[in-house]
C-alpha cells in the first residue's frame, strides 16, 4: 500500500498539458520535486494546471480553432468524498468541497518538475478527516475545471457547486455529475465545450491522520478532457455540381457571385448526443498513444426528441432517408466576401490573390487575422467540441457536404422572354457534392482484429461498459466518436498561420486527407475522405 502525506507528496490534480508535438508529455508532474513542508497528519491537496513542451498549456471554455493549447480556466470545484461499503447499496457523501474561483490569478506559477499554475488546499481543523479503527471507508477526490459562462454551467454552478459536507445545510449526497445541452445550444450547434474531470478513488486515513492509497498506484491525479473535438482545415472548394461546370460558370456573373456566396460546407453525423457525464475517467493516460481508451461518456437527455430540430438534416444520396445531424457550418460567403472572383469554379487559393500574386481583399478570415488567428489565404475552417456519442450499426458516421443556400438561375437564350425560375441551375437547399470521411484503415480506433470491439459506453453509474450488440465493432467508415480524442480534415497545429505545418486540404482533388491529432490528446487518428 502507497503511503501519501497529502502535504509533503500531494495529490496533484493536472489538467490537460502542451500539445505541441507527438514527443512531449501530458504534463503530470513528478511529486517527488514538489516543493512543499513536510508536515506529517496534515491532509492538503495540491491542484496543479500543468504546461508541458514549449510553455502551451491546455484551455477549457475556448473555441477550437487549432490543436493548440492554451489555458483559460476560471473554477476548479474539488471535493472528497467517503464511499461506505454499505450492503446492498454503499453510499457516497460529501465530507469536504473546494470551490476555486479565479483561477488563473489566485493559483501560483511553478517551475519545478514541470511548469504551470498550481493552488494549495489544506483541509481547516473542522474539515480535517478522522482516523476511525476498524473502518472500510474509503475516499474520493473528484474535480471538475471549467469557465464560469460555459455550456454546462447549470449543472456546475446550480448542482456540483453547491455539493457540502454532509452535515452543512442543503447538503446533497454525491452523485456523477451530468449535464445536459439546451434547444437553444443544439440550433446554434453549441454541442461541446472543453471541460476537464477526474477522479483518484481508493483512499484511506492513516493513524497519523494522512492518507494512503489502498490498492497502490502513483499518487497523481489528472483531469482530462470530457469531449472530443472535431476541426475541418480546406481550401480550392468547387462551386458545381458535377457535370455542370460549364453550364454554373456561364451563368450570369452576378447571380454566379451571389451564389458562390451563399455556398456552404457542412459537417453531418450518423449520431449525436445532448448529455455529458463526468464519469468512468481514464486515469492512467499520460501520453498520447499509450494507456489509451475508446470511451462514450455522452447519451441523450428525455429532451432530446424536443431539443433536436436544429439539429437534424439527412444525408446526401442514396442514403437520404437516414437522419443526420449537423455538425459544424462554414459560410464560404464570409471567406470570400466577392465570391469566385478568378473564374475557374472554386473558391480558394486563386481568389486570394491578384494578378501579381499579392494577398486581395476577396479572402477574409472572420475569426480575424493576426498572431492570435489566422489561416492559409484561400482556406476555410471550422471546428468543435462534442459530446461523445457511439456509431450506428451499419450506417456511415461523417459526411462533408457542399449546399447552396441560394439558387442559380438558368440563363436564358436571347429573344427568350419564357421564365426560367422553375428551372435553375442549382435549386437552393442542393447537396452539390459530399465527401465521405473514414478512419484509416491502420487507425488504432478499429482495434487489431476485423471484429474488434473495445469501445466503452460510461453508464450512470459512472462505470463503463464495453458497447455490443450486432455490427457494434469499429470500422473505418461507421466508427465512434470517443472521448478526448481529436478527429478532423487537414492539419492546423497552431491557432496563428504557420506556413510550414499548415495544411488544407485540397477539395478540388481525389487525394487521401489525413486527420492529426497532437500530443495531450490520447490518440493520432489518420482519417480520409472520399
Amino acid at each position: 500500500m502507497r503511503k501519501i502525506n497529502l502535504f509533503s507528496a500531494a495529490v496533484l490534480l493536472a489538467l490537460g498539458a502542451s500539445v505541441a508535438s507527438c514527443s512531449d508529455e501530458s504534463g503530470l508532474v513528478d511529486n517527488s520535486k514538489v516543493e512543499v513542508p513536510e508536515l506529517k497528519g496534515e491532509q492538503e491537496v495540491v491542484l496543479k494546471v500543468a504546461s508541458a513542451g514549449d510553455g502551451l498549456v491546455s484551455r477549457a471554455g475556448r473555441p477550437l480553432y487549432s490543436s493548440e493549447a492554451a489555458q483559460k480556466i476560471d473554477k476548479v470545484k474539488i471535493v472528497i468524498v467517503k464511499c461506505a461499503p454499505d450492503n446492498p447499496d454503499p453510499t457516497y457523501t460529501v465530507v469536504a468541497s473546494k470551490l476555486i474561483e479565479d483561477w488563473m490569478n489566485v493559483s501560483q506559477d511553478y517551475a519545478t518538475g514541470g511548469h504551470g499554475k498550481q493552488y494549495t488546499w489544506r483541509l481547516g481543523a473542522d474539515e480535517k478527516l478522522q482516523y476511525v479503527e476498524g473502518s472500510q471507508d474509503t475516499y474520493m477526490v473528484y474535480a471538475i475545471g471549467y469557465t464560469n459562462a460555459g455550456l454546462y454551467k447549470t449543472a456546475l454552478d446550480d448542482t456540483f457547486e453547491s455539493l457540502k459536507k454532509a452535515d452543512a445545510p442543503g447538503n446533497t449526497n454525491f452523485n456523477w455529475v451530468t449535464s445536459a445541452l439546451t434547444a437553444d445550444n443544439l440550433t446554434a450547434l453549441d454541442l461541446g465545450e472543453e471541460v476537464f474531470a477526474g477522479s483518484l478513488e481508493n483512499l484511506e486515513i492513516d493513524k497519523d491522520g494522512s492518507f494512503s492509497i489502498k490498492t497502490g498506484g502513483e499518487n497523481v491525479l489528472t483531469l482530462h478532457r470530457q469531449v472530443s473535438g472535431i476541426t475541418g482545415y480546406f481550401t480550392n472548394v468547387p462551386t458545381f455540381p458535377a457535370g455542370s461546370q460549364d453550364k454554373v460558370l456561364n451563368a450570369d456573373s452576378e447571380k454566379y457571385k451571389a451564389y458562390t456566396k451563399g455556398l456552404k460546407l457542412q459537417l453531418v453525423s450518423s449520431n449525436a448526443n445532448d448529455q455529458i457525464i463526468f464519469a468512468g475517467f481514464n486515469s492512467s493516460f499520460q501520453e498520447t498513444g499509450k494507456d489509451v481508451k475508446y470511451i462514450v461518456n455522452g447519451s441523450r437527455s428525455g429532451e432530446w426528441d424536443s431539443n433536436n430540430g436544429g439539429l437534424k438534416t439527412k444525408f446526401d444520396v442514396p442514403n437520404q432517408s437516414i437522419d443526420a445531424y449537423k455538425i459544424y457550418e462554414i459560410s464560404l460567403g464570409s471567406w470570400f466576401p466577392q465570391g469566385d472572383t478568378s473564374k475557374d469554379g472554386y473558391l480558394g487559393t486563386l481568389d486570394a490573390y491578384d494578378e501579381q500574386g499579392n494577398p486581395n481583399d476577396n479572402w477574409v478570415s472572420p475569426y480575424g487575422s493576426g498572431n492570435t488567428v489566422d489561416f492559409q489565404p484561400g482556406s476555410v475552417f471550422a471546428g468543435k467540441f462534442v459530446i461523445p456519442f457511439t456509431k450506428v450499426p451499419n450506417t456511415k458516421t461523417l459526411e462533408l457536404q457542399l449546399v447552396a443556400t441560394t439558387e442559380l438561375p438558368a440563363t436564358a437564350s436571347a429573344g427568350d422572354a419564357t421564365s426560367l425560375a422553375d428551372s435553375p441551375i442549382v435549386a437552393a437547399g442542393t447537396i452539390i457534392k459530399s465527401w465521405r470521411i473514414n478512419l484509416s484503415s491502420t487507425d488504432e480506433q478499429l482495434g487489431t482484429t476485423a471484429a474488434s470491439n473495445h469501445v466503452e459506453v460510461v453508464q450512470q453509474n459512472g462505470i463503463p461498459a464495453v458497447l455490443t450488440g450486432n455490427d457494434s465493432e469499429e470500422k473505418f467508415g461507421s466508427y465512434s466518436i470517443v472521448r478526448n480524442h481529436l478527429y478532423g480534415v487537414g492539419v492546423k497545429s497552431t491557432d496563428g498561420y504557420d506556413p510550414d505545418k499548415d495544411k488544407p486540404e485540397d477539395l478540388s482533388k481525389g487525394q487521401t486527407l489525413i486527420l492529426k491529432v497532437n500530443d495531450n490528446w490520447e490518440l493520432i487518428h489518420k482519417m480520409e475522405i472520399e
